[in-house]
């Protein structure tokens, strides 16, 4: 017959036992599920980089420098936008802050964009010390 203290002994080997291998298993399926989650971002990741994007974008570093020529300018960006259905053009003219906004400012500014961009339609955002004055779209 097998002793208290025997007995006691093989009761702990036991629950030691059940309870390292019930540990284990868990690991097994976490470390599973991580690699099956890294594959899966990694597939998604490569069709990502193999799709083209929709629209890509470039400057007219031409009418951006004759709008900064202008007195009135503090700094223009001009940036085209290629895509399947055409190109657009959106421009940002930051008025300097010593310069009050008028009428024929846009009139001017207005006139030289559309010289350069006769049968498009641009959109035009005028800005004066970061906040916005006027957002027109010319046709």
């Amino acid at each position: 017959m097998v002793s208290k203290r025997n007995w006691l002994v093989l009761m702990l080997l036991v629950i030691g036992m059940i309870s390292l291998i019930g540990c284990s298993s868990g690991e097994d399926s976490d470390a599973d599920t991580t690699d099956s989650e890294q594959e899966a971002d990694e597939q998604q990741e490569e069709q990502e980089d193999q799709e083209e994007p929709s629209a890509e974008l470039s400057t007219d570093e031409e009418l951006t420098q004759q709008l900064e020529s202008e007195d009135a300018v503090e700094e223009a960006m001009v940036q085209l936008v290629d895509e399947e259905d055409g190109q657009l053009v959106n421009i940002d003219i930051d008025i300097s802050a010593d310069q009050e906004w008028s009428e024929d400012l846009k009139t001017t500014y207005s006139e030289i964009i559309q010289e350069a961009y006769p049968d498009q339609t641009v959109d035009v955002i005028f800005a004066q010390d970061g906040e916005m004055l006027e957002q027109i779209t010319l046709e």
